[in-house]
């Protein structure tokens, strides 16, 4: 027993360093950082894409009788341009700042240069069609297509490679240019990542050149090709997104936030389908994801990690154990905002062999559940970017661009998941009142022995 104990624990413990330093890594760290950061632009690109889808939206929204109701679209698509829009150039920039920090440098600078490296490897010109129907080249553009969540893989592989060399060649001071001491800082820091930032953009835009000369595709197209098709696809099929849900909720056993360590993968791929949707929506033609970034905060992340709203509703219902019962009421008001980590450490959750295993098993029915039911068109896909903190029943609803049926769909994982949570809640009161007899026991024993002595 202590041989398999030790090989669990070391086992655990080889995860955990794993699994930090992968969450630890410049690159990744640069990525997930830059996501955190565009938190607020995404709420409020949300607040107003629900305004407009739910409220507006002149054939299906709440107020579709007010007359003239429409002209106020214009409100939400003019905030909808300013933030996702140009969400792109924004990861860029801040992919840019973040590792370049993460260097030792100052990450202004270089966050300009990304930007001006995702620029440099985008096409110089695209075709454009009139309302006429005549098609031409329009140069010295950037559409949509580039600089919202579409764009998102090539502006953080340009911010990536762009910083890392743009870094690395100012280490060098065969490089920097010298300036006297009368010159202001500013001016002088800039003069030393000039030559730098000159050969980052000129290798890129060699690279541009290079690649259209010689296989006539731009790099976006061969990126969607190579890269974001079939990533976007994996997340589409029902085993590769129960793939990423296990390794989620598995992660969070040995009490690493899975989502979170995840999320430099999953982010640029859920919020491409996000927009691929939202794109098929505003040309009139049916949504083709199925999986986006609120499906999974809707249906999966009910409650927090681990659908563990409905670990909080099996404890009500069946728990014996007064500790967990306690904890429960704290973390009942943060559960069901979407925020897990009361119950996760203070339970725990993690680290527990009993509810270790509903943890990763609830969100992986969670998923099947939502994703046939999207399929057979039972409830409709999503396509508004709700905020991860919307309670369940209301998130459902809105993310789906008001169908009841979300918040019917989530009613009923709510239902599966407590059941599946219930036996193990079950088994909790076993363990506990196992302990609490073996504690009786001791005492008596500890006397016995007193005696004899």
């Amino acid at each position: 027993m202590s041989s398999e104990t030790s090989l669990s624990s070391r086992f655990i413990e080889s995860l955990s360093i794993f699994a930090q330093k992968i969450s630890n890594q410049k690159h990744i760290m640069a990525i997930r950082d830059a996501f955190a950061a565009m938190i607020p632009i995404t709420i409020i690109a949300a607040f107003f894409l629900l305004v407009n889808n739910v409220l507006l939206d002149p054939k299906s929204g709440l107020f579709k009788g007010i007359p003239n109701v429409e002209h106020f679209l214009g409100i939400g698509t003019q905030i909808y341009n300013g933030t996702l829009g140009i969400m792109a150039l924004m990861a860029a920039f801040l992919i840019g700042n973040f590792l370049a920090k993460s260097y030792g440098m100052e990450g202004r600078v270089e966050g300009v240069i990304a930007v001006a490296a995702y620029v440099v490897l985008i096409p110089a010109s695209v075709p454009v069609t009139s309302t006429a129907g005549k098609s031409f080249e329009a140069s010295g553009v950037l559409t949509q297509s580039m600089t919202s969540p579409t764009g998102m893989f090539l502006a953080i592989i340009a911010a990536l490679i762009s910083t890392t060399l743009l870094c690395k060649f100012s280490q060098s001071k065969r490089l920097k240019i010298s300036m006297p001491e009368s010159v202001p800082p500013a001016i002088a820091k800039s003069f030393n990542i000039l030559i730098p930032s000159f050969l980052v953009l000129t290798i890129l835009a060699i690279i541009e050149f290079s690649v259209v000369s010689i296989v006539n595709m731009s790099i976006p197209d061969i990126i969607v090709k190579v890269l974001q098709t079939p990533l976007v696809g994996g997340f589409q099929t029902l085993p590769g997104i129960l793939l990423y849900v296990f390794l989620a909720g598995f992660l969070w056993v040995f009490g690493i936030h899975g989502a979170f360590v995840l999320g430099a993968i999953s982010g640029p791929v859920l919020l491409t389908s996000l927009q691929q949707n939202i794109d098929a929506l505003n040309a009139g033609k049916e949504l083709p994801n199925i999986v986006t970034q609120p499906f999974l905060d809707a249906y999966v992340y009910m409650g927090g990690g681990g659908t563990i709203i409905c670990l909080v509703i099996a404890i009500f219902i069946a728990s014996k154990r007064p500790d967990h019962r306690m904890v429960t009421k704290f973390g009942l008001i943060p559960s069901i905002f979407n925020v897990s980590e009361p119950l996760m450490f203070g339970l725990p959750v993690v680290f527990n062999p009993i509810y270790g295993i509903p943890l990763v098993i609830a969100p992986l029915f969670s998923t099947t559940l939502a994703y046939f039911a999207t399929s057979i068109g039972w409830v409709s896909h999503t396509y508004i970017l709700t905020p991860w903190v919307t309670p369940p029943l209301i998130s459902g609803y809105l993310a789906t661009g008001g169908d009841i049926r979300g918040s019917i769909l989530q009613l009923v994982i709510i239902v599966v998941g407590t059941l599946i949570y219930l036996p193990f809640v079950i088994a909790s009161n076993r363990v506990y009142a196992m302990e609490q007899k073996a504690q009786k026991e001791q005492p008596a024993e500890a006397l016995n022995l007193e005696g004899g002595n």
